[in-house]
């Protein structure tokens, strides 16, 4: 991947005001988070955007473009990723090693979230921030449940 220095700070407005994940945010808290440094990244097609087993305590969300999410050994992927969702919180969460394959499908900018962007905002947005990370676990957790007791 590389780091994007180019793009314009009204462009990536304009792209974050379009993503589902902000839209809890407002506009000033939107401009806050661009202000603090906030790193962006693009992805080549077939370019791994995260890679199994490696150490990174950074998670991403998806900005604009695809990507599929895989394991080493599984010929299929396992899910899709679009515009607002987000991957590698486990490892950030957690601090432990990647436990997937992120691969870009197409071109992908992404927002690259690490523990100097969340320190370096306000509490309010770190808790923004914390919701939408706990909403995609409970919903795994729930899509879990209901697949077991479908299974029982």
């Amino acid at each position: 991947m590389k780091r994007i220095n180019s793009l314009g700070r009204g462009k990536i407005l304009i792209i974050l005001n379009k993503v589902p994940f902000f839209k809890d945010f407002t506009p000033a808290e939107r401009e806050k988070i661009i202000d603090k440094e906030a790193t962006f990244y693009i992805a080549n097609v077939d370019e791994y955007i995260i890679e199994q087993n490696t150490l990174d305590t950074a998670f991403y969300i998806l900005l604009n473009g695809t990507a599929r999410v895989t394991l080493e050994g599984v010929d299929n992927s396992l899910a899709t990723m679009g515009p607002g969702d987000f991957f590698g919180e486990i490892a950030f969460i957690l601090n432990t090693p990647r436990t997937s394959n992120v691969i870009a499908n197409d071109l992908c900018i992404l927002l690259k979230v690490d523990r100097r962007l969340l320190g370096a905002l306000n509490a309010e947005i770190r808790e923004k921030f914390k919701d939408q990370i706990i909403s995609k676990l409970a919903g795994m957790i729930a899509a879990k449940n209901i697949k077991k007791s479908e299974n029982t």
